[in-house]
């Protein structure tokens, strides 16, 4: 049953669907919130609404909204300060990500390896009123293919550090093996951040996620556009390929769990920069996502006012079929993220053709693979007897802790609302 965001009478105060759809309403500007809707609020669903602040980084662009939108909110003073504390965090970090994005184009620059900067810091620097509004855990940057391991030396010979420790190499053999779009994380040299090189845009688990992957990267390389961040001129994809960077990693990489920072990201991105909104829609065609892009799109419209988007006849069709799925979608974007991969695993249970080959990839994993999760033995001959020390630590951690989520009241609402939009996805 839809939740009416205007009727929030006590029996209401602890529903987790219900302080999620008012954090939506808090951190976009589309939708106004009487101070009937917080004044309801106790000590309780305060705690539960800022640890859905902490997992998604909304801290910071719930500040800017208290002290732009809602100055006049019985907002409790404590909700305040904590916000206002992210908001002081991220300004500082995103100062030090300034650098360390200057500093690794730079770097790539001179070893003669073309680059360009995905999402993150274009949106924070050149789209968002200020930086500290969108965080950034990572640096993600896509390199030719043919370049990408000269990439990795490149850093590594600069001082980077694998972030997962150990062989360096190894991590790469096994990313290059398993076809990852992006290598494991580094540590840049100086330790403050983690970056990431990548060679695709989305991840590329299947024939349509290839085709997709390389629809995308050939619009970024083909389009990309320079600006500057702090003294250094970098590269970053087109407002066009930007977008649907955007809704493509939202809707299909990560159906949506990945927080509502996306719908600001699009916001933010439309309102400062102009899309060729007849390639966009062309490209969807071709990319076959018509249904993740209206969806994102609609969203993204209905929490912020007055975004510029041209609707083609096909799309503003089917956002009139979108009602049924809209609210499940926006509670995915508050998924809470501790469920998340139990969410996943069931979800691909599910759907799995091969249930007895699903079951047989978990418990036999490649050499690559294998020396990842024990580095120790990596070199050992005898790397692969180590199977039965995993089937162990399966057994005693991972399953129990998977049927402990599985009977959480909150895992089975959201596994709920998970297949719903997936299904919508996929018809």
């Amino acid at each position: 049953m839809a939740i009416d965001r205007h009727d929030i009478p006590k029996r209401f105060c602890g529903s987790a669907d219900t302080l999620r759809l008012l954090l939506l309403d808090l951190i976009s500007d589309g939708r106004d919130v009487p101070p009937e809707r917080v004044a309801t609020l106790d000590a309780t669903a305060w705690r539960a609404m800022l640890d859905m602040v902490r997992q998604h980084r909304l801290g910071a662009l719930l500040h800017w909204q208290f002290e732009h939108r809602h100055a006049a909110l019985p907002i409790p003073d404590s909700v305040r300060v904590e916000v206002h504390e992210a908001w002081r965090i991220s300004t500082k970090r995103m100062l030090g990500m300034c650098y360390e994005l200057s500093a690794m184009s730079r770097l790539l620059d001179a070893a003669g390896i073309r680059s360009v900067a995905l999402k993150g810091p274009f949106l924070a620097y050149h789209a968002y009123p200020q930086p500290a509004l969108r965080p950034m855990r990572d640096l993600d940057i896509l390199v030719p293919e043919d370049r990408l391991v000269d990439a990795w030396h490149a850093l590594i010979a600069a001082g980077a550090q694998p972030a997962l420790g150990g062989d360096g190499d190894l991590h790469v053999r096994h990313a290059l093996e398993a076809d990852e779009h992006h290598l494991p994380a580094l540590l840049t040299p100086s330790g403050f951040s983690k970056l990431e090189l990548h060679r695709g845009i989305q991840s590329a688990a299947s024939a349509m996620d290839r085709d997709r992957n390389t629809l995308l990267l050939d619009g970024v390389w083909a389009n990309a556009r320079e600006h500057s961040i702090g003294t250094t001129s970098i590269a970053f994809p087109a407002a066009t390929d930007m977008l649907l960077h955007l809704i493509m990693h939202a809707a299909y990489d990560h159906l949506l769990n990945n927080g509502p920072l996306v719908l600001a990201d699009i916001a933010f991105l439309l309102r400062g920069h102009a899309v060729d909104w007849d390639r966009f829609w062309q490209i969807t065609e071709e990319l076959q996502s018509m249904r993740g892009v209206v969806l994102v799109l609609d969203l993204a419209a209905d929490y912020w006012r007055d975004l510029p988007i041209a609707w083609t006849p096909a799309a503003a069709d089917l956002r009139t079929r979108i009602e049924g799925v809209r609210e499940s979608a926006a509670l995915l974007l508050l998924q809470d993220r501790e469920l998340t991969p139990d969410i996943w695993r069931k979800r691909g249970t599910g759907q799995s053709r091969s249930a007895i080959g699903r079951v047989v990839r978990r418990l036999f994993l490649s050499r690559a693979e294998m020396a990842l999760l024990f580095p120790g033995a990596a070199r050992s001959p005898f790397l692969l007897l180590c199977h039965p020390l995993r089937w162990w630590q399966l057994a005693t951690r991972r399953i129990p802790q998977a049927r402990r989520a599985s009977r959480r009241a909150d895992f089975r609402r959201q596994a709920e609302i998970d297949t719903r939009v997936s299904r919508w996805l996929k018809v």
